[in-house]
């Protein structure tokens, strides 16, 4: 067995924690943090999470280090499945390549002389007291397993389940079951002596949980304010049908705390493992149907769908209707809460003891048989041939300790000495083997004296520690910053390099000294690799690469700093007076996200900061990950600032890649704003009257959150895990049904509240907490809540942003005469059909919505991962857009059970005007019919004032030019690098084989049809013999007449067959002599030589129609 250790991240300032994969070869395991950022630091190392079947979560429940979960499920359960269908097509070749083996049989003779031999093994194995069937395998007899789904296991401390359960209305993957091990102080006895059993095993590791609590509690550690339970359950649920959630799942807080993790464990499986399925209707009498599902009815005349309304008098018709199944995460309005924990999880891991060598003269000389030698070195027990036992110790050398591993995370001071005081460190059993400990530490944990002493304590062990304070802080996803360092030489100013440092402060250096006669431990890096079998050793010690800035300067093609240096000067006399008129010219866009769906290399996930002089900063969505990219752009000063002038939050929809960094940038400005410690005299409760909190938020800072309802759910379920600021945030409901173009519905705790009430107190409240005249919004076609929003400051910009959507009408007119317009292009116009079935735009659609908008400035974002660094560009007449809204009716009616991430039945077809192409080398973004409209391709970390857009326009063709250059400079180097030329190898000696294989595979279906035509022609010259014979005798009697007969049929039947088989053969050399030569003139030919038969032909008449 082979086996070893890799670090994927170390703390850094996007990659909040310590996370490490654990490969034994058939199967891998995740340990440590699973942070914001680890499923896109998994894509930046090429570390493969297929296979890996165990998730060990170290540390607390806490949003530092589970953020990123959401995002390693998903893409572990897009791999398994790949992986599964693989598998199984695999599993399919297998199957008929031995159902065709075992057609083609050997010979009569050889078959029995091989079932004697059969007889004469098992013979072996039944004196020697073992099963045959279970250590003889043979054709025939070893039959494969189909594929199975793969089940993962996600292991961790106390809330897990609960956190897990919270992403129900926005987590929904079918087919991959996950299993959740959640800790229960209970379950682990502590047990003195050798050692105590492990908490978990499979059939390669071992693993001993050691839960940590911190030494000196707080007073309780503050938890945000709750409702009455009761009031969550009050109102019916929505419709169920046999089969979901029970209805009362979590309509009481009456009952036990095993009933509630139950509860949430179901909520949990059903996520991963649903039958529920988007396109299933159910007939339901139209009375029961809730209001605001939508219904459908089959047409008496096409016997098609259609959708079907309520009549407006309110009377209902007795007659059923169809709809749409529940999605049983839907059918749980509220989880039961939880209370924070502070157990802190940590792990030691270790192989099994390794059997020791095999003796085969000690074998030979016990009289062992040798077929018996693979069942000793298994451990089974067998009898000589003289009738003696013989055990595998007494033919093995001695077996070797396992080896194993340590991941230790401390959050605090605090809880360090319960881990330094486990009763696991004195158990031989377990620390025999140990290797390696990998130490995760909180700041100031490293430089402490209980840790010290430890540390020397155990000097048989290499120690590894990574720390906040302790550490570097290197870029982490080196294909971005090198895509923004070519862009910073194009124009510094609005490409900004990330804020990085590869060494450690003196400082630093300072804390992490220990005793003076026990040597520094080592600070953990990025690609660390550590053998633990078949032998201990560090496979990779040096740090993992820095990013080589000077490498990438010098790469920077001399052409397109001439075009960038010609396309300033152009610009700099044009740009003024095309500013000319605009408000807030100094108002930043700053992109920290601009790709989809998942992560990549070059972009991170939705999220837009808008900073406004006089009024305030804003972030438009909040993807995973929001907070490193801030971290990297803004140094420590300068995040505070930004925090203090974070107004409020939008979330365009509850995708993941739109908000599952919310809750850390929520923390982030809730430390800012009011410590870790903070004094909670002012504090406004949620039940609150909304115009008083309001009020009272002039002199108590408050961070808005504008969102549909299910955004804000989420953030209060959540809250009962970790108090992350919850309770400062003044989180407003908005609704897509909107009669006013000028208004939007909004409410918060039930109470109405907006910027255009007929409350004049409310609309001033409202304006001077968040420093917006208005803001408004409307529902998109996307996905279940998905809403566009157009916001107005008091100095008369307008900023719109689309989220993710098709062409919407309704935007257009919130958005109408709109300073700067962000909208969503996710596909280039190619992949129109792909728009419209992910219910995307394409870029010309965009550009579209923004001409007919009238807006003045447009950005263009959220581009399909496909388009790795910049999407293709062209220029551009005149765009017609058929807009493709979604239909909100007054009532707020839509598609409520639906989990987002889904298609809706019946997506409409927009059909853009065709595009014009300039014939220009390097064109650029344009509108004859508007000129006004000034365009920019966003890029992560890019800066840009409102009045340097029209100059970004002008640089799209140096854009262009550059990516170009670098893509085709990246193909000759990938010619020549190492490992590139490696893999080329393999896939031509895979591909190789591949040609031998299929080469085999023919010649075997020619020897396979020779021994047919072989076989019928013999038969058919027997038939006829015997045939004839009984035609010479049946002449003296008529009573062989009818065996004549079946004589004569039998000679015919076996003509057919005859023919049949040469014409395989035919078929089987034909195809083995045009691959041979057939490549070379493409007309070749196979004329096959028929055996003769014995005294005639056979007659073209006896060939069966083909």
């Amino acid at each position: 067995m082979h086996s070893y250790v890799e670090v994927i991240t170390t703390p850094t300032a996007d990659t909040a924690g310590t996370a490490m994969l654990f490969d034994v070869g058939q199967k891998r395991y995740l340990f440590g943090n699973m942070h914001e950022g680890l499923q896109r630091a998994c894509i930046q190392r090429n570390a493969r999470l297929a296979k890996t079947t165990d998730i060990f979560i170290a540390g607390k429940t806490e949003w530092k280090n589970v953020g990123g979960l959401f995002g390693v499920i998903l893409t572990m359960a897009d791999a398994n499945a790949s992986a599964v269908q693989s598998e199984k097509e695999n599993m399919e070749k297998k199957i008929k390549k031995k159902q065709s083996d075992d057609v083609q049989r050997l010979s009569e003779s050889k078959s029995t002389k091989k079932a004697k031999h059969d007889d004469e093994r098992a013979k072996v194995f039944r004196e020697a007291g073992l099963d045959p069937e279970k250590w003889l395998t043979g054709p025939g007899k070893a039959t494969e397993a189909p594929p199975t789904v793969p089940t993962l296991t996600i292991h961790g401390s106390k809330n897990l389940t609960h956190t897990i359960a919270t992403a129900r209305r926005f987590i929904f993957r079918k087919g991959m079951p996950i299993r959740i091990n959640e800790h229960v102080a209970a379950q682990q006895p502590t047990l003195p002596g050798d050692g105590r059993d492990p908490d978990w095993k499979d059939e390669s590791i071992q693993v001993w949980k050691l839960p940590i609590e911190p030494a000196i509690r707080d007073q309780s550690p503050k938890s945000p304010r709750k409702r009455p339970f009761d009031e969550f359950a009050a109102g019916p649920l929505p419709h169920a049908h046999h089969g979901d959630f029970p209805r009362n799942v979590v309509r009481t807080r009456k009952g036990s705390e095993a009933r509630e993790d139950e509860q949430r464990r179901l909520v949990a499986s059903e996520m991963f493992n649903s039958q529920w399925r988007v396109d299933a209707l159910t007939e339901t009498p139209l009375v029961q149907v809730p209001t605001s599902t939508p219904m459908w009815i089959r047409s008496q005349n096409t016997n098609k769908l259609e959708r079907y309304y309520r009549p407006g008098d309110g009377t209902l018709p007795q007659i059923n209707v169809l709809i749409r199944r529940p999605w049983p995460g839907a059918l749980i309005e509220q989880l039961p809460p939880t209370q924070p924990s502070q157990t802190a999880m940590s792990y030691i891991v270790r192989h099994y003891s390794q059997r020791g060598k095999f003796l085969p003269d000690k074998s030979k000389a016990l009289k062992v048989h040798h077929l018996l030698y693979q069942a000793l070195q298994q451990g089974a027990t067998v009898k000589s041939q003289d009738g003696t036992t013989v055990t595998p110790d007494m033919v093995l050398e001695p077996s070797r300790t396992g080896g194993g591993f340590a991941y230790l995370d401390v959050p605090s001071i605090d809880h360090l000495q319960d881990l330094l005081d486990r009763p696991e460190w004195k158990m031989p059993r377990i620390m025999n083997g140990l290797q390696i400990m990998i130490w995760n530490l909180a700041p100031d944990v490293a430089s402490t004296a209980a840790l010290q002493s430890f540390l020397s304590h155990h000097k048989d062990v290499k120690h590894i520690m990574a720390a906040p304070d302790v550490s570097a802080n290197p870029i982490s996803f080196e294909s971005s910053a090198a895509l923004v360092l070519r862009l910073n030489q194009i124009d510094w100013g609005r490409y900004l390099v990330p804020i990085y440092s590869n060494s450690v402060s003196p400082e630093a250096l300072t804390k992490r000294l220990i005793d003076a006669e026990f040597p520094n431990p080592q600070s953990l890096s990025r690609g660390f690799r550590f053998q633990l079998e078949p032998s201990a050793k560090v496979l990779s010690d040096d740090p993992d690469l820095f990013f080589d800035v000077g490498a990438v300067l010098k790469d920077m093609p001399a052409e397109v700093l001439e075009l960038a240096n010609s396309a300033k000067s152009e610009s700099s006399s044009n740009v003024s007076s095309e500013n000319l008129g605009l408000p807030s010219q100094d108002a930043e866009i700053i992109c920290l996200g601009t790709g989809s769906s998942a992560p990549s290399k070059y972009r991170n996930v939705s999220a837009t900061l808008l900073r406004v002089p006089g009024c305030g900063s804003y972030l438009f969505d909040c993807g995973e990950g929001t907070l490193g990219q801030l971290k990297r752009l803004y140094t420590p000063t300068q995040m505070t600032e930004l925090f203090r002038d974070l107004k409020a939050i939008w979330v365009s929809h509850l995708h993941a890649d739109h908000h599952l960094g919310t809750t850390s940038v929520i923390k982030a400005w809730n430390e800012v704003n009011y410590g870790l410690d903070a004094a909670n005299e002012d504090e406004i409760f949620l039940d609150e009257q909304a115009i008083k909190a309001l009020q009272v938020s002039k002199h108590c800072k408050r961070l808005f959150i504008f969102s549909e309802a299910q955004m804000i759910q989420w953030l209060k379920e959540y809250s009962s895990v970790e108090d992350f600021g919850y309770e400062r945030l003044v989180a407003i409901k908005t609704d897509r049904a909107r009669n006013d173009p000028n208004s939007s519905s909004m409410s918060w705790n039930n109470a109405k509240v907006g910027f255009r009430t007929d409350n004049d107190a409310m609309n001033e409240a409202m304006s001077q907490a968040t420093g917006i005249e208005n803001l408004v919004t409307c529902g998109v076609n996307h996905c279940h809540g998905a809403q566009a929003v157009s916001v107005t400051f008091r100095t008369g910009f307008k900023f719109s942003y689309s989220g993710d959507c098709r062409p919407s009408k309704e935007f257009v007119r919130i958005g109408q005469g709109s300073t700067v317009l962000v909208h969503e292009a996710t596909f280039d116009d190619d992949m129109q059909k792909d728009a419209e079935a992910k219910k995307h735009s394409t870029i010309s659609e965009a550009i579209g919505v923004a001409q007919a908008m009238g807006a003045k400035r447009l950005v263009l974002t959220h581009f399909s991962q496909r388009y790795q660094k910049i999407p293709q560009l062209r220029a551009l007449a005149k765009i017609n857009v058929n807009f493709d809204d979604v239909e909100v009716s007054s009532n707020g009616e839509e598609d409520v059970d639906m989990p987002n991430g889904l298609a809706e039945i019946g997506t409409a077809t927009v059909s853009p005007t065709p595009r014009q192409r300039r014939s220009t080398a390097s064109p650029s973004i344009s509108s004859p019919e508007s000129e006004e409209l000034k365009i920019a391709v966003a890029f992560d970390f890019m800066r840009v004032r409102v009045r340097d857009i029209a100059y970004l326009d002008q640089l799209t063709p140096v854009l262009q030019r550059l990516f170009e250059i670098v893509e085709r400079e990246d193909k000759k180097k990938a010619k020549d690098d190492p490992g590139e030329i490696a893999r080329r190898k393999k896939d031509e000696l895979k591909a190789s084989r591949h040609k031998q294989s299929k080469e085999q595979i023919r010649e075997t279906n020619v020897v396979k049809a020779r021994e047919k035509v072989e076989v019928t022609r013999k038969r058919l010259n027997k038939s006829r013999s015997r045939s004839r014979n009984g035609v010479r005798d049946g002449n003296a009697t008529s009573a062989v007449a009818p065996l004549k007969d079946a004589e004569l049929m039998e000679e015919q039947s076996a003509r057919i067959d005859y023919v049949d088989m040469a014409h395989e053969l035919e078929r089987a050399e034909g195809e083995s002599n045009v691959q041979e030569l057939g490549q070379s003139n493409g007309n070749t030919t196979s004329k096959v030589s028929l055996p003769l038969l014995e005294e005639s032909q056979v007659s073209p008449a006896d060939i069966r129609p083909r």
